[in-house]
C-alpha cells in the first residue's frame, strides 16, 4: 500500500496533545517505536505521552527515555497513535477509554492480522518492524512542513525495534531495506553491539536459572517438530524473577534441530486473576499469528503470542499443546486457506 504520510502529517500538525500506545506484553519494537515517536512529537512542540500498562521489559531498559513510559495516561489526548498493535481493547496496553475518547486515531502496524478500524490506518505486513515504518515517517515529515530531526536517541530507539523484530537481522523478514535503514540508524548514533547484547544476550542470574528450568522441562513431540515447555508460578518464585525473566526463552526451544513449532507457557497473574501467557515461534509458513489468533492473540507469522484466562494452568497447557499437535497435522494449512478466502 501507499503509506498515508500526508494524512499522518496532517494529524500531527492539527493536534497539540498525543497519546501513544502499543500492545500488551510490549517487546522492543513496541517500546522503541513508541519512544521514537514521542521524542519526535515533543521536538515538534507537541505534548505526548507513551503509555504501557505492562511497563517496559528488562531487556529494553537501555533505550533512551525508557523511564518516561507511563503506566496510565495523565489525561485524554486529542490524538492517539496505536503502534505495533491491532487496536482491539484486549490487545492494547492502555485503558481503552482513553483511546475511545480521543478525537482522532492513527494506527501504524505491520501485523498481517490487523484490520483498518481507525481514522488513519497504515498497515503493511511487508514491513519488518513498526520501527521501520516510524523511521520512514520521520524521514518524510519535513516534506510536509514538519521539521523533525532523527537524533541519536531516536535512532537508538528505532534500532531497538528493528533489531527485535528481525532477530538482529537473522530472521527471514530481514530485507535489504531493513539493512540499509539499520546502517542509517548507526550513522545517526545508534549502537548495534549494545542493542544486540541487551536485547538477546544479557539476563539476570535469576532469569538464567529460570531459562535452565524451561530447558529442563522441555518436551519434544511430533517427531521433533514440536517443542514446548511450561513454567509455573512456583518456578518464577524459586528463581525470584518476574515476567521479564522468561523473555526470549522460547527462542531456545525453537533453536532445537528439527523443531518447526515451539511454545512456552507461563503461569502468571494479572488483574483478572491467574493467566497463562503463551509465546510461539515457528517456521513462517506455519503462521504462528493465525495459531494465536484463535485464542485472542496475534503477532507475526514466525513469532506470536496470546493469553488464556479463567481456566487452570494445567488445562491451558493441555488446550494449547493439543491445538499445536493439530496445527502441525494440517490445521495450519486449513487456517491459512480460510484466512486467504476471507480476504478475497
Amino acid at each position: 500500500m501507499t503509506p498515508p504520510f500526508e494524512s499522518i502529517a496532517a494529524a500531527i500538525a492539527g493536534h497539540s496533545s498525543f497519546l501513544i500506545v502499543a500492545h500488551v506484553g510490549p517487546d522492543g519494537d513496541a517500546i522503541g517505536s513508541g519512544l521514537a515517536l514521542r521524542m519526535a512529537l515533543e521536538a515538534l512542540g507537541k505534548k505526548a505521552e507513551f503509555v504501557s500498562t505492562d511497563g517496559v521489559p528488562f531487556g529494553c531498559r537501555f533505550t533512551p527515555g525508557w523511564e518516561t513510559v507511563k503506566t496510565t495516561p495523565s489525561q485524554v489526548a486529542e490524538c492517539v497513535f496505536i503502534l505495533d498493535c491491532s487496536g482491539e481493547p484486549n490487545r492494547v496496553a492502555a485503558p481503552f477509554t482513553f483511546i475511545e475518547r480521543a478525537k482522532f486515531k492513527v494506527m501504524i502496524d505491520h501485523h498481517r492480522t490487523s484490520t483498518p478500524i481507525f481514522n488513519v490506518n497504515w498497515i503493511d505486513p511487508d514491513q519488518p518492524a513498526t520501527a521501520m515504518m516510524i523511521f520512514e515517517l520521520l524521514q518524510v515529515l519535513p516534506q510536509h512542513g514538519l521539521d523533525v530531526e532523527i537524533t541519536a536517541d531516536i535512532a537508538e530507539n528505532l534500532l531497538c525495534g528493528l533489531s527485535t523484530d528481525t532477530g538482529h537481522f537473522r530472521f527471514p523478514n530481514t530485507t535489504p531495506a531493513a539493512l540499509h535503514a539499520a546502517a542509517e540508524m548507526v550513522k545517526l548514533g545508534a549502537d548495534p553491539a549494545i542493542t544486540a547484547f541487551r536485547l538477546f544476550d544479557e539476563r539476570t542470574l535469576g532469569a538464567t536459572r529460570l531459562l535452565g528450568l524451561a530447558l529442563q522441562k522441555m518436551h519434544s513431540e511430533c517427531e521433533g517438530q514440536l517443542t514446548w515447555s511450561a513454567l509455573t508460578m512456583a518456578d518464577f518464585e524459586s528463581t525470584a524473577v518476574g515476567d521479564e525473566g522468561s523473555e526470549n526463552a522460547v527462542n531456545f526451544l525453537r533453536s532445537v534441530r528439527g523443531a518447526r513449532f515451539s511454545v512456552i507457557l507461563r503461569e502468571r497473574r494479572d488483574e483478572t486473576g491467574p493467566v497463562a501467557r503463551i509465546s510461539v515461534r515457528a517456521e513462517p509458513e506455519l503462521r504462528a499469528d493465525l495459531f494465536c489468533k484463535q485464542f485472542g492473540g496475534g503477532g507475526h507469522a514466525a513469532a506470536s503470542g496470546c493469553r488464556m484466562r479463567y481456566i487452570p494452568f494445567e488445562a491451558a497447557i493441555e488446550k494449547t499443546i493439543v491445538a499445536a499437535r493439530e496445527w502441525l497435522a494440517g490445521g495450519a494449512q486449513a487456517a491459512i486457506e480460510d484466512s486467504d478466502a476471507s480476504q478475497i
